[in-house]
């Protein structure tokens, strides 16, 4: 298991998403790489796997997400101590979030680059987001 590298805890994806939906992902992350970077299934596969663990949110940012603010990050650097997804956008890649703990219940939301999650680690992820397994037809 690959350690994050920015506060040494990996993303327990298999305790937030269970083990069959937290393999799901893993293995379209893994296709994403095939597909796009031409890579064998293997190598996809373990990089899928890093990358995840490592909590990297370009690979595994989506609507349904909770991240909170990683130990050490000063909160006056950061949007706020945790972010909840509502939409990922690709070109450039960015999430629409909004803050799940906002007393004043406004539903603000913005937009942010995806690299500001790098503050942040996954937390939460609700499965009613996650899409049907394609294959499942």
């Amino acid at each position: 298991m690959s350690l994050d590298d920015r506060d040494g805890q990996a993303v327990p994806l298999d305790l937030i998403l269970g083990p069959h939906q937290a393999a799901t992902v893993l293995t379209r992350i893994a296709t994403t790489f095939r597909q796009q970077d031409l890579l064998p299934e293997p190598v996809a596969l373990r990089l899928a796997c890093e990358r995840a663990t490592d909590g990297d949110p370009l690979v595994l940012a989506a609507p349904g997400q909770v991240w909170e603010l990683r130990d050490g990050v000063d909160i006056d650097d950061a949007p706020a101590q945790r972010l909840q997804v509502h939409l990922r956008l690709t070109d450039p890649p960015m999430v629409v979030v909004g803050d799940p703990d906002d007393p004043t219940g406004d539903g603000e939301l913005d937009e942010l680059l995806i690299e500001v999650l790098e503050m942040y680690r996954l937390v939460s992820w609700d499965t009613r987001f996650l899409a049907p397994n394609p294959a499942a037809g």
